[in-house]
Formats: structure tokens, C-alpha cells, sequence
């Protein structure tokens, strides 16, 4: 129903769920408008075919689909992201270059934090540690550094690095958090 909406295209019940489908060969331009807009795109395939499935065992099952991929801004990389110029004729209100500007900095950042055996440790203060990668060129960035309560270290960093998404631990302490939640606020 999201995507239908987002995409302007028709939604149905088909049996017990509803379906929107779109043709394959158009199926990247739709992922990366959803992607532009800020969604998580899984795409699900049929990984049997009628004949496979005609000589096989299990014949009178349902055919089996997986999960072959998870887009993102962070993600939405290589064969993918190619523009071809073809497609673009035909629906101009693309919106492909909001994907397509942000390739050479979409950076998927990892944030790690450890306020065990630091020295001289005041309130507050803590070792963190971060990762970004940039799938689109294969660049990783690596650092870890002391930070005071206010985060100020981690704050540049973060800033500097601008990335499209951030993948934080399951516990983060507090000013970590406060900090991660204003800057993607913004």
C-alpha cells in the first residue's frame, strides 16, 4: 500500500494480501524512488519456475520466493544505481539525481562506545569507536577516540562524515543517544 502510494500505481487485494505489481524490467527505477523518499526496499523473487517445480516433489505447493535484496541510500549501489538513459524518456519525473547526488558521500556509519578502563575517567566520559563505509567505492574510515560528556568529538566526526544511515548498538548511553537523535533530526 506504501509503495502504491508513493508510486502512483494501483494496489489490490490479490487473496489475503494486497499486491502492487510493477514490471521487471522498470523494477530499479521504482527502488530508487523509494530509496530518494527514504525507505528500506526489500525485493522478494520466485526462486522456482513452473517447470522446476512440474518435476519436482513438491508439486502441489506454493512456489518458494526469498528476500534476494535489501536497498537503502547506503545500499543502493553498482548495476543498481546505473542511470540508463532510456528510462529516463520515459518518466521524467524520475527523481533519480537525489539518489545519485548523494553517491560519492553516503556513508553507512557504525557507532560503538566503551566506558570501561579509561584512566583519570570523569563523568561522562567514554571510548567510542566508529566505522564508515562507502559501498559505492569500497572506502572504509576507522577511528576510535576518548570523548567527554558533551560528545563533542563524536559530533564532528559525525558531522563531517554526513552519512545516509547509522547502525548504533543496542545500548548507547545517554548524551550518545541525545546527540545521534539531534543531528538525524536535523
Amino acid at each position: 500500500q506504501i509503495a502504491a502510494k508513493e508510486l502512483n500505481i494501483y494496489c489490490h487485494q490479490d487473496h489475503n494480501f494486497m499486491t502492487a505489481s510493477i514490471p521487471t524490467h522498470r523494477l530499479f527505477v521504482h527502488v530508487r524512488r523509494l530509496v530518494a523518499k527514504g525507505y528500506k526496499v526489500g525485493v522478494i523473487k520466485q526462486m522456482e519456475t513452473a517447470a522446476l517445480k512440474a518435476a519436482g516433489e513438491n508439486k502441489s505447493s506454493l512456489f518458494s520466493r526469498k528476500l534476494t535484496a535489501l536497498y537503502t541510500k547506503s545500499t543502493l549501489i553498482g548495476e543498481d544505481i546505473l542511470f540508463n538513459k532510456n528510462m529516463a524518456s520515459l518518466d521524467d519525473s524520475l527523481g533519480v539525481e537525489e539518489v545519485t547526488a548523494d553517491v560519492p558521500d553516503n556513508y553507512l556509519l557504525c557507532v560503538c562506545e566503551s566506558g570501561e578502563n579509561l584512566k583519570n575517567r570523569k563523568k561522562g566520559d567514554i571510548v567510542i569507536g566508529i566505522m564508515a563505509i562507502q559501498p559505492t567505492t569500497g572506502e572504509v574510515i576507522f577511528d576510535s577516540f576518548q570523548d567527554c560528556a558533551s560528545r563533542l568529538e563524536l559530533e564532528s566526526r559525525v558531522l563531517r562524515l554526513q552519512p545516509v544511515e547509522i547502525i548504533l548498538p543496542s545500548s548507547l548511553s545517554d548524551p550518545s543517544e541525545k546527540l545521534i537523535n539531534s543531528i538525524t533530526s536535523m
